[in-house]
């Protein structure tokens, strides 16, 4: 009876992943950033990083690498670039307000609740997303650090976490509006459609810039941060399926 439970649950387990995944987690430091990401804009990010890994991994394998190149560019100036110009803007905001900080209460240590999240990664591009939210991390923390000293208001601190949160959420939004056309057949996401639609110029990597599109990125409401802090949710543990 074991085995043929054991087998049951590696069976349900092989129908949730669709391609061969790793699994790392990283530990956050800054509230901010950990809720967004455990809540519905964090897995919009997951899931947009999953078509973006279909797309790379599909085009890498063909003999016709145009298609590759162009996605692997896209990426790059559009999602990597724009994020790391952003998280610079976020250093600068932060260094402004230490050297105006007005001397506030000390403190020995600052604890921090255990804010651990897991990533499923099917393609290197997911590393570098992890590494831009590694980066806003830290530098949220080093905010929320010195916010609890009383040195400035918390209009200050609100400005700094929609500066960081909005870095994430474009991430999301700008795949999701790309990869939109893949979805005019009605159904789910199709890799293949669109890389079809994009090689025949039918689709392209530079829509309109008033095309909207829905991607469930959503902002973390602040009256229950304190209750998803304390409390775990499935989200935590988001699987990366099709988004719909």
């Amino acid at each position: 009876m074991a085995t043929q439970k054991n087998a049951s649950i590696k069976n349900s387990n092989d129908q949730t992943v669709r391609r061969k995944t790793a699994v790392t987690k990283i530990e956050l430091k800054s509230e901010a950033v950990y809720l967004h990401m455990r809540g519905q804009s964090g897995e919009a990010i997951h899931k947009s990083l999953y078509r973006m890994g279909e797309l790379f991994k599909m085009t890498h394998r063909s003999s016709d690498k145009k298609v590759y190149n162009t996605i692997k560019d896209w990426f790059q100036t559009e999602i990597i670039d724009v994020a790391e110009k952003d998280i610079d803007k976020l250093v600068n905001y932060f260094e402004a307000l230490q050297s105006e900080l007005v001397p506030g209460y000390s403190f020995l240590d600052i604890k921090n609740p255990k804010m651990d999240l897991e990533f499923s990664i099917i393609h290197k591009s997911h590393l570098d997303i992890i590494n831009l939210i590694s980066k806003i991390d830290i530098v949220m923390d080093d905010i929320e650090a010195i916010a609890l000293s009383g040195s400035f208001d918390d209009d200050i601190e609100n400005n700094a976490r929609n500066q960081a949160l909005s870095i994430l959420n474009n991430i999301a939004s700008k795949i999701f509006k790309i990869t939109k056309p893949g979805k005019r057949n009605g159904g789910p996401f199709s890799p293949g459609f669109f890389l079809e639609g994009l090689q025949k110029g039918v689709f392209t990597l530079y829509p309109d810039p008033d095309t909207k599109v829905e991607s469930n990125v959503v902002n973390m409401d602040s009256k229950n941060e304190s209750e998803l802090i304390a409390k775990k949710t499935d989200t935590e543990n988001v699987e990366l399926t099709e988004a719909v």
